[in-house]
């Protein structure tokens, strides 16, 4: 007696398909420029700095110390 699992199986073998996809991903590698920051970027960096030094004014504390230490470090950095 045939196995019913058995014939299952081959009928489906024989009627599958195979559905391959292809994609292609490109990188605008060519396209990557490094810019200096600009006069914004800069002051935003100046305005972050005084508004960590009122934050640490109203709550003072080692984080706010840290915070307004690393604002003047980018300040510093971007002017």
């Amino acid at each position: 007696m045939a196995d019913p699992n058995n014939d299952v199986a081959k009928k489906s073998d024989q009627h599958s398909e195979v559905v391959t996809t292809r994609v292609n991903v490109a990188f605008p590698f060519s396209q990557i420029r490094v810019q200096q920051p600009t006069e914004d970027v800069a002051e935003l960096a100046v305005l972050l700095h005084d508004l960590a030094v009122v934050l640490a004014d109203v709550a003072p504390g080692p984080k706010t110390a840290e915070i307004a230490k690393r604002a003047q470090a980018l300040a510093t950095r971007l002017k």
